[in-house]
C-alpha cells in the first residue's frame, strides 16, 4: 500500500489555486454573501486595470465599484449613485450577462453567476477583437448586399434592353417577310414581255 502523500499547508493550497486561476484567459472573481473577495486572477485585474493592491481576500466589492466609478469608467453620473446602483444590483445575486465599452475602447463581456450559500463568481472575457469582427462582417454584408443590388439591377435592365431589341428585331422579321410577299406578289403580277 502507497502512503498517501502529506497534505498541504492551507498557503500552498492557496497559492496553487491563484497559479492555476492566473493560467486563465478570462478574468475571474469570486465574491461572498458579504459581498467580500474570496478570489480573482491576475487577468481580472490586467482586463479592468486595476492595482493589485485593491486585491487581496476580504476586499470589499464597493472598493472596485468606487475605483471605476471615480475614475469616470461608468460613464458621467454622480459615483455614489453609480456605486450605490452596483452594490445595490450585486446584492441581489442574480445571474447577469452584461457587455460594456472601456473607456481604452477594450470591450468586455461580463457573465455573473450565483453561487451556493450567498455570493457570486464572475467572468470577464474580452470581446474586443470578436466584436470588430462582427462588426466588419456586417459592414461587408452590407457592401456586398448593394453590389448584388446594383449588379442585379444592371442585369435586369440589361435583360430588358434585349427583350426589346428582340421584339425589334421581331418587327423588323415580320416586315421584311411582308415586304418579301409584296415582292413576289408584284413580281407574279407582271405580265412577262
Amino acid at each position: 500500500m502507497i502512503p498517501a502523500p502529506p497534505a498541504a499547508a492551507p498557503h500552498q493550497r492557496f497559492e496553487m489555486l491563484q497559479a492555476g486561476l492566473d493560467l486563465l484567459d478570462q478574468g475571474i472573481t469570486v465574491f461572498d454573501g458579504d459581498l467580500r473577495l474570496v478570489a480573482w486572477n491576475r487577468t481580472f485585474l490586467q482586463l479592468l486595470e486595476f492595482p493589485e493592491q485593491l486585491a487581496y481576500v476580504g476586499a470589499p466589492f464597493e472598493s472596485f465599484i468606487r475605483y471605476n466609478a471615480e475614475r469616470g469608467e461608468y460613464g458621467p453620473g454622480d459615483p455614489e449613485i453609480q456605486i450605490a446602483e452596483r452594490v445595490g444590483a450585486a446584492r441581489d445575486f442574480a445571474p447577469h450577462l452584461t457587455e460594456r465599452q472601456r473607456p481604452n475602447g477594450r470591450v468586455l463581456m461580463l457573465r455573473g453567476e450565483p453561487l451556493p450559500h450567498r455570493g457570486f463568481v464572475t467572468l470577464y472575457s474580452d470581446v474586443t477583437e470578436q466584436r470588430y469582427i462582427e462588426h466588419l462582417t456586417e459592414h461587408q454584408n452590407i457592401q456586398l448586399e448593394e453590389r448584388v443590388r446594383r449588379r442585379t439591377a444592371q442585369l435586369e435592365n440589361a435583360n430588358a434592353n434585349l427583350r426589346r431589341a428582340n421584339e425589334d428585331n421581331e418587327r423588323i422579321a415580320a416586315a421584311l417577310g411582308r415586304s418579301e410577299a409584296r415582292l413576289r406578289l408584284i413580281n407574279d403580277t407582271i405580265p412577262i414581255l
